[in-house]
């Protein structure tokens, strides 16, 4: 099984910081934020940051798409388009830069809705991203979200959803990015899970959520795997029963975790992710 954690995790600590304690945690593969490499890149060359990942023997297997303010990959039109098209380009070329072969992309807002019909101009926009990808040698891991406001509801807010339109727009360089949460939020069933086509499937995001009812989770009710109420051996067996064969993403966002030294959260990390996927007992 191959394990990964993302940077969000240990968000507020900086992209060294992560390298270094995800590394003494045992992790050997790691979820970039771009937003992190960005401000690493602002004061250090690509060539450095390839050479920490190097030594600190992480490969990067992914990467978290930078939060948009505003109509993105599915609701920009015209000129708001190919402004985002430009900065997809960007965010693609530094992946390869890295040898990372996948960018998750969330949904976009539905605030930013301004057709009565969004569906063809999203299909069409993805459309093209998915042949951006696909020169990049890349896939595209559009990833289902379900919150509330002040941040949400999102135009895709379901598995359900998210597989209606990679399946219209008919390309593998655009699949699916599964979180945990937002399966469980949004009512998902394992059942679901269990039938995604594991070559549909770009990434999991593992986590576990608090025991509060469903439509009142918010994204900081998020806990370690074990520590909350999710099926999570359903939910790990259904998706290992599809054939996905890809990395298994530690992604919460805790403040309490967040207060934590990142080398002491990236190791209750480690070993409550592989509790989940083992069985074994955690250690102490």
């Amino acid at each position: 099984m191959k394990l990964s954690i993302s940077e969000i995790t240990t968000l507020p600590s900086s992209l060294e910081d992560d390298v270094a304690a995800f590394s003494a945690a045992g992790f050997t593969a790691v979820e970039l934020s771009l937003e992190k490499v960005g401000r690493y890149l602002a004061t250090h060359s690509i060539e450095e940051m390839k050479r920490l990942l190097e030594q600190s023997g992480l490969t990067p297997n992914g990467a978290i798409g930078l939060a948009p303010s505003g109509p993105a990959l599915l609701l920009s039109r015209g000129e708001s388009f190919e402004t985002y098209v430009e900065a997809l380009r960007e965010q693609l070329a530094l992946c390869r830069t890295l040898g990372i072969k996948q960018i998750g992309i969330g949904a976009d807002s539905a605030k930013w809705i301004t057709e009565d019909d969004w569906m063809p101009g999203a299909i069409r926009n993805l459309r093209v991203a998915a042949a951006m990808a696909a020169e990049a040698d890349m896939r595209i891991g559009l990833e289902f979200m379900s919150l509330d406001e002040p941040i949400g509801p999102f135009v895709l807010s379901s598995l359900e959803e998210a597989r209606r339109i990679v399946d219209r727009v008919g390309s593998d360089s655009i699949g699916i990015n599964i979180d945990y949460f937002h399966h469980y939020r949004s009512g998902g069933t394992v059942a679901e899970l269990a039938a995604v086509p594991g070559t549909e499937i770009v990434d999991v995001h593992v986590t576990d959520v608090n025991g509060m009812p469903r439509h009142e989770l918010g994204d900081g009710d998020r806990v370690l795997p074990g520590d909350g109420v999710l099926p999570l051996d359903a939910y790990r067996d259904a998706i290992m029963s599809t054939g996905y064969n890809g990395y298994w993403v530690l992604e919460l966002l805790n403040e309490a975790l967040w207060q934590k030294p990142p080398a002491e959260a990236a190791r209750l990390g480690m070993a409550s992710l592989t509790v989940h996927m083992t069985g074994t007992e955690r250690p102490l």
